[in-house]
């Protein structure tokens, strides 16, 4: 007897230490395009329980979206159901996609206790997405309903995910302090995240980001008032930073006029990211613009 109850304890310890494995932080990263194309989904139907948990993560995942209809039709439940597997198994994204299926209630009735667990989960296992959401719900952005306003903990998840590469965390974390919300206010970690967060790799990032980030060098916030800074940023900002073009320029040189513009176009060309008809710039039939 004391046998048997010594084999299942180890079973059951193999299953909940099962390896965390993060396949993609992103899932509108080339890379996850790549792979998702790369499977013939029937050949993994086939497969049945000899499915590796990648394959039956990205099977799962097909049946969720069906993005380029590489099966008959979409089919929740198997997705659910393919999620949970892969989840078992140690991959971080399907426990990311489990928590979001019980939020919508999608094949499961909705259930916000699993939604909070399967997320936090996930969050704690360095997966950016849940981080940020995580953030968010805190914050009472996106998913209000899951948790009660408490910035604080937004900004302790929003860092995590900051850190982790999130650019719109980073964002909202700035935000944060410039608002004194959830703590008191802090000028220069405002800044350094607004800052930070035109380099971080995850999430969309818009160009409107800038505006803030111009005034701060303007005003001297959070950092030592420098206009050419703030000429650059605006100028970034696209149409919405014109008020603060013009704002600054009066009090510049047309030499500090020309070095800030000079920057903003190398910014712009370095991180391919455009404002179209900058400088003549126009959209090309690549992408690119010239």
């Amino acid at each position: 007897m004391l046998k048997v109850a010594v084999s299942i304890f180890i079973l059951l310890a193999g299953i909940n230490c099962a390896k965390a494995d993060i396949l993609y932080q992103d899932n509108l990263s080339d890379s996850f395009g790549q792979e998702y194309s790369s499977y013939n989904y029937y050949q993994l139907i086939d497969k049945g329980s000899k499915r590796t948990p990648r394959e039956e993560y990205f099977l799962a995942f097909a049946y969720l979206i069906n993005e380029n209809n590489v099966l008959k039709e979409t089919n929740v439940c198997k997705a659910f159901h393919g999620f949970e597997s892969a989840s078992k198994s140690g991959i971080v994204d399907a426990t990311f996609n489990v928590a979001i299926m019980y939020y919508n209630g999608q094949c499961v009735e909705r259930n916000l206790d699993k939604t909070r667990s399967f997320l936090t989960r996930a969050a704690e296992q360095q997966y950016v997405q849940a981080q940020a959401l995580l953030g968010r719900a805190y914050w009472g952005e996106d998913v209000e309903d899951l948790y009660e306003t408490d910035n604080a903990a937004a900004r302790k998840w929003l860092e995590k995910a900051a850190n982790n590469g999130d650019a719109p965390s980073a964002i909202g974390l700035s935000y944060l302090y410039e608002h004194a919300l959830g703590g008191s206010e802090n000028p220069e970690l405002a800044f350094k995240w607004r800052l930070k967060a035109s380099s971080l790799p995850y999430g969309e990032f818009a160009m409107g980001y800038f505006l803030p980030l111009a005034r701060y060098y303007e005003n001297g916030y959070g950092t030592e008032i420098d206009l050419i800074q703030a000429y650059k940023y605006y100028d970034l900002s696209g149409s919405v930073g014109g008020a603060g073009l013009s704002r600054v320029s009066k009090k510049m040189t047309s030499e500090q006029i020309a070095d800030a513009r000079q920057q903003s176009r190398h910014w712009q060309e370095e991180n391919r990211r455009f404002n179209p008809g900058y400088n003549g710039l126009q959209r090309q039939s690549d992408g690119s613009y010239r």
